[in-house]
């Protein structure tokens, strides 16, 4: 057992590629397994002989639920399954006698002779079920969260590791407990998974968690990992003060939902308030108090000039005095409400006006609000977050796709020109691409409408954990994705999404009766090439079937050599 933090198998240390490591790491178990029942076979035979070791039962069992996780992991799932029921019938060898012992014996025996005819026999799943394709480890910014991971079976530990780490965490592999005691003196991670059971104990991964609770202040999120799915097990877990139970196999798009929901900073992006205001002076004030408060503003000096920072900046509430020159603050409001883009955003009134009847008639002519100047900044602070959330929620319901939380369609769209246009003005690259599961139609007819959501909901979560918050991420439609990538060129981008890509058809996903994996097409323009929104929304998409044409699960970037050739689309979907 090793007890090192940072694990080397010798499987896949010479390995000179992620996918060539993930490979070697597969045949590696694949060859172990015989090795793993002789032991298992020899301890059993073992106790045949001397019945009375106790401690000899309680390792055959730890041995047997530890090869039952881990096959059925790495799609063995004839050997996880023989494997398993053999583990449950020496269980309950300690508590039984006479007769009843007699027949468990038997069935031990009978059950180990399936184990071994199933290590014969199961050769894992069928050619094309599972990927061993992989990225390359890039650097995620403030998105690649320290995870410890603490597995001893060594084959489960590393393959748990290598699918989290494809959604951007740090994964940080411990082989035992001690390991992971040694390391939290050290260091505080976003968060813990841990199998509950250790050849300390059957609890040993729940007892450890809760002495390291009353040891310290320790606040880190849990989550067990375990190939038991009884009560007791699950309560020892909630009395450590687990914060999540995965029954093994573990199915990894529910893992990085939780590890997303317990790590997440919780940190709303600040609400963006445009103050349309002549008084240079009282604009900056105001904005100084919003910008206290943790909001971030834009200021319009000249009313006339509102379309361009209304369009860019977008905000969540235009703050705006009444009277200015050129166009007082009833009639910007009526403009601004004649736009389909802006008529639900909240304008509030921010006057010295105290005329009732004027205040009113600002009101009907489109403001939310009206506030008189001076005010106290908790009143306007109170006023702007109350109406700025509103308009966020929305928001939401109208620019977001309800499965994924993505921007929808017809948001994404609006969002490239905005992008163009930033690109034209700062002379920088941008890149489009366009995204499409491959044989979508298959997985929703094989596994299940369910199972084809939770499909575009993993791809989702994979596309927002592996780019920068700056980057635009849409639902273009059914399983259809849109991605603007700022400040990108060609060729970044080509590396990028190649590497999404394969992380994409390493993961495994889950339906009743086992796990089957999915590919993506991606097709990419750029800016400048294509100067326009219609013109790289329509070259990516057509590098997009033209990767589709060439057999699927790739990238293309748009070049003029297909730029006139005749697309028939439906032919490749």
């Amino acid at each position: 057992m090793s007890t090192n933090p940072t694990l080397n198998n010798s499987a896949t240390a010479n390995a000179s590629s992620p996918q060539e490591k993930l490979r070697a790491l597969r045949e590696s178990f694949t060859r172990q397994i015989p090795e793993k029942i002789r032991i298992i076979t020899e301890k059993w035979a073992g106790l045949l002989a001397n019945p009375s070791d106790r401690g000899g039962l309680h390792d055959l069992a730890i041995l047997l639920h530890t090869l039952a996780g881990s096959t059925s992991t790495f799609g063995f799932r004839n050997v996880g399954a023989a494997a398993g029921e053999t583990e449950r019938l020496v269980k309950g060898l300690p508590a039984s006698d006479g007769t009843q012992q007699a027949e468990l014996v038997e069935g031990v025996s009978a059950s180990l002779a399936l184990l071994l005819a199933a290590s014969e026999h199961d050769s894992g799943p069928p050619p094309g079920e599972r990927s061993e394709e992989a990225i390359p480890d890039r650097d995620h910014g403030d998105r690649k969260l320290p995870i410890f991971l603490v597995e001893d079976d060594i084959p489960l530990l590393e393959s748990l590791a290598f699918q989290i780490s494809c959604f951007g965490y740090d994964v940080r592999s411990f082989s035992d407990l001690a390991d992971l005691k040694q390391a939290m003196s050290g260091a505080t991670p976003a968060a813990i998974i841990t199998d509950m059971i250790f050849p300390e104990g059957e609890n040993a991964g729940a007892e450890t968690i809760a002495g390291l609770r009353r040891e310290s202040t320790f606040h880190v999120p849990v989550v067990f990992i375990s190939r038991r799915s009884d009560l007791n097990a699950r309560l020892q877990a909630v009395k450590a003060g687990g914060d999540a139970y995965f029954v093994k196999p573990v199915p990894i798009g529910s893992l990085i939902d939780k590890l997303d929901t317990l790590t997440s900073p919780h940190n709303a992006d600040p609400y963006r308030i445009l103050i349309v205001d002549d008084d240079p002076e009282l604009a900056a004030y105001h904005a100084l108090t919003l910008e206290r408060y943790g909001m971030t503003t834009e200021i319009v000096k000249d009313p006339l000039q509102v379309m361009k920072p209304l369009v860019e900046f977008n905000p969540d509430l235009i703050l705006m005095d009444m009277y200015m020159p050129a166009c007082n603050g009833n009639e910007l409001a009526k403009v601004i409400r004649q736009m389909e883009t802006f008529v639900s955003i909240p304008i509030v009134f921010l006057s010295s006006e105290k005329d009732i009847d004027k205040q009113l008639s600002a009101m009907r002519m489109g403001g939310d609000d009206f506030l008189t100047k001076p005010i106290i900044a908790e009143h306007l602070i109170a006023s702007v977050t109350t109406r700025a959330e509103r308009m966020r929620i929305i928001r939401t319901f109208m620019e977001r796709d309800s499965l994924t939380g993505l921007l929808n369609h017809t948001r994404t769209k609006e969002q490239l020109e905005l992008a163009v246009l930033r690109a034209t003005r700062n002379n920088s690259n941008l890149s489009f691409v366009m995204i499409d599961i491959d044989h979508f139609k298959t997985v929703n007819d094989t596994y299940g409408h369910p199972t084809g959501d939770r499909v575009i909901v993993i791809l989702s979560r994979l596309l927002q954990q592996r780019l920068r918050k700056t980057d635009i991420i849409g639902r273009y439609g059914g399983e259809e994705f849109a991605v603007v990538l700022p400040d990108t060129d060609v060729a970044t981008s080509y590396r990028v999404m190649d590497e999404i890509r394969q992380s994409f058809a390493q993961l495994r996903h889950e339906y009743i009766d086992g796990e089957f994996t999915v590919t993506f097409s991606c097709g990419i323009a750029a800016f400048p090439a294509y100067a326009d929104g219609t013109a790289l929304n329509n070259m990516a998409d057509k590098a997009l079937y033209e990767a589709k044409r060439k057999g699927r699960n790739r990238v293309v970037t748009a070049t003029e050599d297909y730029i006139h050739c005749s697309w028939r689309h439906n032919e490749y979907e």
